[in-house]
């Protein structure tokens, strides 16, 4: 036996194949059983239920197409009301067990709100998030439209974190190495550069190197951190 409610453009339906083989009716009379409601749904005035819950659709058999109608739980349950034996009614049970699942698996999919509370709360926890972000949106922005090279303490400032924390963490993450410094393959996928800056020491000049972030590297950083904080 095929699944009893399956998911059709992003909402739980079932079809009258299925009702036809579960309820061990012929197709053609389900399918008459569903234009026969659909035609008092219109001298009702209820054309738009019908248009909403009853999909017109068709199934291949050989080399013959054939129609079908997709059903919502609201469509299913018109037209299995009539169906009052007590087999029927088992499986009237296990029918709406099954669209209660898959539309909780479709909620969980797309976070759906199932109360107005509950939407209340999703909007709020949308909102706070967009002021959180809002400081780290518009420096990721500034850097990334930016031509010049930023140094580390730049890059931390910008977003929100102390600069010797966002070394710690590039070390954390083996991006740097223990001398601050990325590792070469970072280097090479153009997140950062390393310049020698010359220091003098007494009579000496000593090279020390120093990391430069691109514009690539602002949004990869931005994007770990992001990672990490989730």
């Amino acid at each position: 036996m095929q699944e009893l409610v399956f998911i059709e453009k992003g909402q739980a339906v079932t079809d009258s194949l299925t009702i036809s083989e579960v309820f061990e009716k012929r197709h053609s009379d389900v399918i008459r059983d569903i234009e026969v409601q659909l035609l008092k749904l219109e001298d009702a005035d209820e054309r738009e239920f019908g248009k909403r819950n009853f999909a017109l659709s068709a199934y291949e058999s050989g080399t013959r197409k054939y129609k079908k109608y997709n059903l919502t739980e609201d469509a299913f349950a018109i037209i299995v009301m009539a169906y009052v034996t007590p087999q029927a009614m088992k499986f009237k049970v296990k029918f709406i067990q099954e669209f209660k699942r898959i539309k909780e698996q479709l909620q969980r999919q797309f976070n759906v709100p199932t109360s107005f509370s509950e939407a209340l709360r999703l909007a709020a926890d949308l909102q706070e998030k967009i002021e959180l972000d809002k400081p780290k949106v518009e420096a990721h922005d500034k850097f990334i439209s930016g031509v010049n090279l930023q140094k580390v303490g730049q890059v931390a400032k910008a977003l929100k974190i102390g600069r010797n924390k966002l070394f710690a963490f590039l070390r954390e993450e083996k991006v740097f190495m223990t001398d601050n410094t990325p590792y070469q393959k970072y280097i090479d996928r153009g997140y950062f550069e390393v310049k020698e800056k010359p220091i003098e020491m007494g009579s000496q000049v000593i090279n020390k190197p120093q990391t430069f972030v691109t514009a690539k590297g602002v949004d990869f950083i931005s994007k770990i951190l992001d990672k990490k904080i989730a």
